[in-house]
């Protein structure tokens, strides 16, 4: 008992020790910016109804009122109503999945109502929508690569983890230790280099400390996905030196129509008899709207030709998921609260040579998330508030199973963590030279208590504090500038816990990023853009701290107290094309960064364990490579993609050479035929030998795959979705070099049959 309630107090503990800067600056913020509120006299309605062109409603359709950054949702009937407009002239914007966006002016009256009807047409190619993951000005236009996934393509890549959903697009492979644990990696960098937010907060689990580590987030329940690749810690801070993913769903309701709307998903798989289901549901009125949300899924240990027996063990997972959230908007404030519980058990493949041992990860975390919007006159015209906090907790066990078939459980590591983070940012109209920009703040702060037989690190807490902002300018009619700032100042503090008696330390640093960027519009179907950025990451505890067996990262780690925080410079150049039945994007880059931190293999053997010794090491690193992707639409149906990527990372220490898992160069070819109800697809994924390999790291050889799909929409506005995927249908064997399961002998899953189902309503 009395060391939860020394975990209970370390939150309020870590406060006492941080500058006071980032949390004046948030208060001033928010005094400064209280919002200014909307006479009711000066104020109309604006009511439409969305069609398609044969008159049928698109029900959930986005309506938007652009200059005031409101929207709301189209319910059953098409209809959609925005009450409080300021009167004057606005532009509405209609959007819906599979249809050509369409835009009106629309005049509102004080006290009058305003009705418009819109019939949209189908359109050849669906765009995705603005990605706003990495800056905070709205609608601003692209600065470095990125994409977008909206429901569908979502719904479509639907797998076991995100790192093997967004695996194979451009700039985009999966480090994995088994499939449950798969997690994103950006252009060769990975951990907590690339970070991993759920609608843009922190997730606040520990997927990117190790690779034994889950993302905490059931792939079902995701509405969307964005990703940025190349540096993004402006807005983010430390651990975004590499990208972005965002991972956004509806638990805080930000738009929505009246009455009852909702999702229902169901997924089964034959690699692992996997079986999950999933529903929401959002139940609106005209100034609130309440959400709800459950999931399930349990699967087996995967299939995997090439292996002794048929199968990978060690790979089973069950992962439960539940969470509420209300929302209200007002005159001039809307937000909401949410909370969410995630609950997750799964296997690692360590002990493969030994059938009666098994070492199994469960973790559970409980969040809390807010936000406020604030709309206002003046020179700052909206106010962004974002508050989260959450409590992990994970245990590593080895479990053995006796001869009498009894199981002896030993719980060697276990941790508690607590994080809390909180940003205000403000966004302003034109300023002097610039058209737009924000300006914010924010502090995070986390604690971790450990214990166990085999802890291999103390405890700890890290507080930071930044402000920082963004301004965009424009040069000409065709080129436009974007600069942004930050400045952080971060605290890391360990502490005594069992096993690490009487240790203390502490360390400070301060740094500046900063970013130019040049976006240039030579067209409507040209975009180019360019970028300079300076990033920083601050190494992680248990690289400062380490020393001790890692049971589920399946070595024996020595952190190092003196490494310096990681200093990068990137430089991000691409293009963009998007014709009526051509599209392309090309970009190349360059990512320097100074102390970069990994495990390096020192070629010691662990005695108590047999578990080989890590040193976490830093070198200057660089990074270099391209993507590219390009889509034809042959017919109204038929459209045809290929696309490709490469990074070589480079290591300039006492031994010059490769960095270690870096992913081989890839290509893919595919083609769909989409009629509009129904369609089908395949897909050849090739990667090349990879054999620029870290040290004594294996080389892998190269291989082709073969995916299909075929899918069906159905209902009147295509309520329900069927999806059927085949991959690696040729039942390849193959070893992906990113892969961490016992130095790549074992080869990764074979065919899998992945049958989903989403219903909306």
């Amino acid at each position: 008992m009395k060391q939860d309630l020394t975990i209970m107090r370390h939150p309020l503990h870590a406060m006492r020790g941080v500058r006071p800067a980032a949390a004046v600056a948030a208060a001033a913020l928010l005094w400064l910016f209280a919002p200014a509120p909307v006479d009711a006299q000066e104020t109309g309605v604006v009511t439409g109804t969305v069609t398609d062109v044969e008159g049928r409603p698109l029900a959930g359709a986005r309506a938007e009122i652009v200059d005031l950054e409101r929207g709301t949702l189209a319910d059953r009937r098409g209809h959609f109503r925005f009450s409080d407009v300021p009167a004057g002239e606005h532009r509405l914007r209609i959007e819906a999945l599979g249809f050509a966006a369409e835009e009106r002016a629309v005049r509102v009256t004080p006290g009058d109502e305003a009705s418009v009807e819109l019939s949209l047409a189908t359109r050849p190619f669906e765009l995705a929508g603005v990605v706003a993951t990495g800056t905070p000005l709205r609608g601003s236009a692209p600065y470095q690569p990125a994409q977008a996934f909206d429901r569908r393509a979502v719904a479509s890549r639907i797998a076991t983890s995100f790192g093997e959903m967004l695996d194979g697009e451009p700039g985009l492979a999966m480090r994995s230790f088994g499939p449950v644990t798969g997690r994103p990696v950006i252009r060769g960098l990975d951990g907590d280099r690339v970070a991993m937010l759920e609608n843009g907060q922190r997730m606040g689990d520990m997927s990117e400390t190790a690779h034994d580590h889950a993302i905490a987030m059931e792939p079902l329940t995701a509405d969307r996905v964005e990703v940025v690749r190349g540096p993004a810690s402006l807005l983010y801070g430390s651990s975004a030196l590499g990208g972005v993913v965002n991972l956004l769903r509806r638990d805080i309701p930000v738009e929505w129509a009246e009455g009852l709307s909702g999702t229902a998903s169901a997924q089964g798989a034959t690699v692992n008899r996997l079986g999950a289901a999933a529903g929401s549901a959002v139940y609106g009125a005209d100034r609130w709207a309440a959400t709800g949300r459950a999931s399930l899924r349990e699967g087996g240990n995967f299939r995997a030709p090439g292996t002794p027996d048929g199968v990978l063990e060690g790979t089973y997972g069950r992962l439960m998921t539940g969470g509420a959230g209300i929302g209200w908007r007002g005159d001039a404030v809307h937000g909401g609260l949410a909370f969410d519980l995630h609950d997750h058990v799964y296997g690692l493949p360590e002990e493969l040579d030994d059938p009666d041992e098994n070492v199994e990860i469960r973790s559970e975390r409980q969040r809390l998330t807010g936000q406020a919007d604030w709309r206002r006159s003046g020179l700052f015209e909206n106010v962004e508030l974002r508050v989260a906090g959450a409590r992990f907790f994970q245990q590593e066990v080895e479990m053995e199973r006796g001869s009498d078939g009894s199981i002896d459980e030993d719980v060697e590591h276990e941790f508690t963590r607590f994080t809390a983070d909180a940003s205000v940012t403000a966004g302003h109209g034109r300023i002097g030279p610039f058209q737009e920009g924000a300006v914010g703040a924010s502090i995070t702060g986390l604690t971790l208590a450990a214990s166990g037989e085999d802890e291999f690190h103390p405890d700890g807490r890290t507080i930071s504090g930044a402000v920082f902002a963004f301004e965009e300018a424009p040069l000409s009619e065709l080129l436009t500038l974007q600069v942004g700032a930050r400045m952080e100042h971060q605290r890391t503090a360990a502490s005594e816990n069992e096993i690490f008696p009487g240790f203390s330390a502490r360390r400070d640093a301060s740094t500046i990023s900063g970013s130019v960027g040049l976006h240039a519009r030579p067209s409507n179907a040209v975009e180019i853009g360019a970028q300079l950025a300076r990033a920083h990451r601050a190494p992680l505890h248990e690289q400062l701290y380490s020393d001790g067996p890692h049971l589920g990262a399946g070595r024996y780690e020595i952190g190092d107290p003196e490494l310096a925080n990681e200093i990068g410079h990137g430089l991000d150049f691409f293009g963009r094309f998007r014709g009526t039945r051509v599209r392309g994007e090309v970009a190349l880059f360059g990512n320097w960064i100074e102390d970069y931190v990994f495990p390096r293999p020192t070629g010691e053997t662990y005695e108590r364990s047999g578990l080989p010794v890590v040193r976490w090491t830093a070198v200057a690193a660089h990074f270099v490579g391209g993507e590219a992707s390009l889509e034809s639409l042959l017919t109204d149906a038929l459209s045809v993609r290929a696309t490709a990527d490469y990074v070589r990372g480079t290591q300039r220490g006492p031994i010059d050479g490769p960095l270690p898992f870096m992913p081989p160069a890839r290509a893919t070819f595919g083609a769909t035929y989409d009629p509009g109800d129904w369609w089908v697809g395949g897909r050849t994924r090739l990667a090349a030998t990879q054999s620029r390999t870290f040290r004594d790291e294996e080389p892998t050889d190269g291989y082709a795959l073969l995916d299909l799909q075929a899918g069906l929409r159905l209902g009147g506005v295509r309520d329900h979705l069927l999806i059927l995927r085949v991959d690696n249908a040729l039942d390849t064997v193959y070893r992906d070099h990113l892969s961490r399961v016992d130095e790549r002998r074992f080869p990764v899953p074979g065919r899998n049959l992945n049958l989903v189902y989403r219903w909306s309503f």
